[in-house]
């Protein structure tokens, strides 16, 4: 099969073979796989992202400088079935997963060598983490259920009070998947703080209801926000200097919830937080409830990730769309179709 392998931030398009499902394992066809923040993070920082996971483990992680196939956000067409399964969806039945297969060792999809992920023809998930994909929904919109199932669990986590002013810091994939899960809750007001027009704009079209460019003015100023009885403020850009500049902005008792994935080593003076009783929430992923609440707002028309999707391409366009994606100006969401 045909699948875009990276190596130490080089992508190219090789043959390589196909996967054979295991115990408990479907053989899938991906049909559309979402360019990932964390996918660029693992292209561009390569060798801070494996010594990193390495020292300290955990769920997010990539532990080598092998090539790997990428791709964690994807719909993909169930083929066949491998032993000890239970057959529980047709064949042709589109499903979307977790991207973990469950293995005497668990195994991330497109962050291992041992499988590859969804931006190639081929995938195997687990059975029992599959998730049926309502009908007369496109691959292309069900792929974006992984990063709209973050922004639901970061929204989770942040534990909103009644009329709590929000701030979400950065609208790249996952702010814009944070900013669509709290409109997705009738939360307002919300306000975006991007420097990209192209990023604002499709803020706005997800129901922000500010967006400002940092350049121009403070968000932590606006009478919206400073007057607000409870605020809380989403990290979506993970940056260096990030969470030191939030300590800084933030009103007091303010709920910080860093979504954002700093990959560099990073300081922030824990004297202004302790001063003002901050509140500070680090996320990672979502549960598999959270995983399939995602994939339902999306069928339902609740979370429009329509909006965000600039483009859709092929295997052979994902290494120039990888350096492009550098630009917020040029992109929003970029899906990759590995048949096309």
């Amino acid at each position: 099969m045909k699948a875009a392998l990276m190596e130490r931030g080089d992508i190219r398009v090789e043959t390589i073979k196909d996967p054979i499902p295991q115990k408990g394992e479907i053989l899938v066809r991906s049909i559309a796989c979402g360019i990932c923040g964390s996918d660029l993070h693992a292209a561009r920082h390569t060798e801070e992202f494996v010594k990193t996971s390495r020292e300290a483990g955990g769920a997010f992680k990539l532990t080598t400088f092998d090539p790997i196939v990428l791709g964690h956000e994807f719909c993909a067409q169930v083929v066949d079935y491998g032993p000890e399964t239970q057959h529980s969806v047709p064949i042709d039945t589109l499903v979307c997963s977790v991207p973990v297969v469950h293995r005497q060792t668990p195994l991330p999809i497109g962050y291992c060598t041992e499988l590859p992920g969804g931006f190639a023809e081929y995938m195997v998930v687990s059975e029992n983490l599959i998730t049926t994909v309502p009908r007369d929904i496109p691959g292309h919109l069900a792929a974006l259920t992984e990063p709209m199932a973050v922004g639901l669990h970061a929204v989770n986590k942040a534990e909103l009070k009644r009329d709590t002013a929000c701030i979400v810091v950065g609208a790249g994939p996952v702010g814009l998947a944070v900013l669509a899960n709290l409109k997705a809750k009738g939360v307002s007001p919300v306000i975006v703080t991007e420097y990209s027009t192209k990023r604002r704009e499709l803020a706005e079209r997800l129901g922000a209801d500010i967006t400002i460019n940092p350049e121009s003015g403070s968000p932590y100023e606006l009478p919206e926000f400073y007057n607000a009885t409870e605020t809380t403020i989403f990290e979506c850009v993970g940056v260096p200097g990030m969470l030191d500049e939030l300590y800084l902005n933030a009103r007091n008792q303010t709920t910080i919830v860093v979504v954002g994935v700093c990959l560099q080593t990073d300081h922030a003076r824990p004297l202004i937080a302790v001063n003002k009783e901050l509140r500070v929430q680090y996320v990672l992923g979502y549960t598999p409830t959270e995983f399939t609440e995602a994939l339902h707002l999306i069928a339902e028309g609740t979370l429009d990730v329509e909006k965000i999707i600039t483009h859709q391409i092929g295997l052979t366009e994902v290494a120039t769309y990888f350096d492009s994606l550098a630009s917020p100006e040029m992109h929003g969401k970029v899906i990759v179709q590995p048949w096309d």
